[in-house]
């Protein structure tokens, strides 16, 4: 350490109000920073994007488990089911559910970092360095569903084993137990972070003594109850199965991919963070390389630093041997999430240490704000300007006048969709919250009970497929001497703040359907009328 170190403001003021008003101060910027991203959010557009629109077909019904993914576990869609029954299918139900979890989120790692590094300063710091993290900062924003579960889960335990090795109380290993339970049902790779996490902490002997008592048994085997029902769910059927590992089906072969995931996985997910730290504080670099010569097996008193350090080494070291005997791979940066989003903790522990005056806090602290404006202005222009700014541009894709086009053309709002592209199923299902919403393609859902034989059944569908295509999935859902063929294909116009409507096009086939009568509806124009 320097001749400036930054001391332990434990002895400076009393350690809980340090931790209260950091924490209030913490929780009440990201408050306003997500009431900010969701509110011109919903400004800009109702349609839903990337995973939303898989959860709001599937949360049409409670389910143990979700056959169309049944590597996912379900606790998002209990929770999105639960939201949606006050909120409907709608954007605000996501929108609810991600902020809050982003608060949540927040004040845990506040909480982590400032029992880790018993700094307040630093641990406020950490919390502003999500701002740069390419995968909260913006990916978050559209990407996440059943991630923002797992990063409440991920931070609320890196906490509470900091409790229960500092402090050890039945209330932190009650609380220990709740959250691994529901951590269990967010992501397979919290599994992964709470073992290397357990792990890295009995490398330790003074952690160890701490840590291995039958109070952690105990919570262990309430975890296991809680995530239970999901878990034997899955095991019920060997085909649930099968996404653990090719092995069981295919066979092993070495893949070159699945470890070049793993090999980039810390670097992809914490930059450009990784790279900032080192250009900020100088000293970083070197602290950093003593911290990974340590041996763990020789702190007798606790390091909670190189804990966070460790754990993320053996998650990296899961996720090489994952590749190399389960052929796991393809796995987006994001899933890789809860292996190393405690890391930040160590790597800022790394800059108090190296840090010779208070001159890199103050350039971090503009620059995490000064890109953190920059994310927000782009993203704005994301929403608000479009093309040329993204490329899909799914936010003005006209599904709300697709809608009103099928109730033009005599679709009831009681009706059944069958849908066959999954970003236009999950948008139907928001603009038709009464109607049986059926997913064939990809994801493949069914809600129990539904009846495609009777009444108004829409059958629409991307015209990248083809007509062939489109019969293959539909054979068995159209009535007799109907097929995809006789689809009418509807053009519909997007709408701009500014730019004339009908700058851009999309087009959809449509093909309604009035079943139990044996007639279908002829589309002409915009008119309707019954044909035999």
């Amino acid at each position: 350490m320097t001749d400036l170190t930054i001391e332990s403001d434990r002895a400076a003021q009393p350690s809980a109000v340090n931790v209260h008003r950091g924490l209030l101060f913490v929780l009440a910027i990201v408050t306003v920073y997500a009431c900010l991203h969701a509110g011109f959010r919903l400004l800009a557009s109702d349609v839903l994007g990337e995973d939303d629109v898989y959860d709001i077909v599937f949360t049409q019904e409670l389910r143990i488990g979700y056959d169309a993914f049944p590597r996912q576990p379900p606790l998002f869609n209990w929770v999105l089911w639960a939201v949606q029954q006050v909120l409907g299918p709608s954007l605000e139900s996501f929108l609810l559910i991600k902020y809050t979890a982003l608060v949540a989120s927040v004040g845990f790692l506040y909480l982590a970092a400032r029992r880790a590094l018993d700094n307040t300063l630093f641990a406020l710091l950490t919390v502003e360095s999500m701002a740069l993290i390419y995968s909260i900062s913006w990916r978050f924003h559209e990407g996440f569903t059943h991630e923002v579960g797992a990063m409440v889960a991920v931070l609320a335990t890196t906490w509470l084993v900091l409790r229960v090795l500092q402090e050890g109380r039945p209330v932190d290993f009650i609380g220990l137990a709740v959250t691994m339970g529901l951590g269990f049902l967010t992501e397979p790779a919290y599994i992964v972070f709470l073992l290397t996490f357990f792990v890295a902490a009995a490398l330790q002997p003074g952690m160890r003594r701490a840590l291995m008592q039958p109070q952690l048994l105990l919570a262990l085997a309430l975890a296991i109850a809680v995530a239970s029902p999901y878990w034997l769910w899955l095991l019920d059927e060997p085909r649930r199965m099968r996404w653990l590992t090719g092995i069981w089906h295919n066979g092993w072969s070495f893949n070159l991919s699945g470890i070049w995931d793993a090999v980039r996985g810390p670097v992809a997910y914490l930059s450009p963070l990784l790279f900032i730290l080192p250009v900020v504080f100088p000293g970083w670099l070197k602290t950093a390389w003593a911290d990974l010569k340590r041996s763990p097996l020789v702190c007798e008193k606790p390091d909670y630093e190189l804990l966070v350090l460790h754990a993320g080494g053996l998650a990296f070291a899961a996720s090489i041997l994952g590749a190399l005997i389960f052929e796991i791979r393809g796995l987006a940066v994001h899933v890789l999430m809860p292996l190393y989003l405690s890391s930040v903790i160590w790597m800022f522990g790394v800059a108090k240490r190296s840090m010779t005056d208070p001159g890199p806090v103050k350039w971090f602290g503009r620059l995490a704000i000064a890109i953190a404006l920059i994310a927000f202005v782009a993203r704005m222009a994301n929403l608000y300007i479009m093309d040329p700014v993204c490329q899909t541009c799914r936010w003005g894709i006209p599904y709300s006048t697709l809608a009103q086009e099928m109730r033009a053309r005599g679709f009831d709002d009681n009706g059944t969709i069958i849908s066959l592209e999954h970003e236009l199923t999950g948008n139907l299902r928001q603009l038709f919250p009464n109607a049986t919403v059926i997913a064939r393609a990809y994801p493949n859902f069914t809600p129990d009970g539904a009846d495609w034989t009777r009444g108004r059944v829409a059958y629409v569908w991307d015209p990248q497929m083809s007509i062939k295509k489109a019969q293959s999935y539909l054979r068995f859902l159209l009535p007799k001497g109907i097929e995809a063929k006789d689809a009418e294909l509807v053009r519909v116009p997007w709408q701009h703040l500014w730019r004339e409507t009908g700058y851009r096009t999309s087009t959809w086939y449509l093909l309604i359907v009035e079943k139990g009568r044996k007639k279908r509806i002829v589309n002409t124009g915009r008119s309707n009328r019954l044909g035999l």
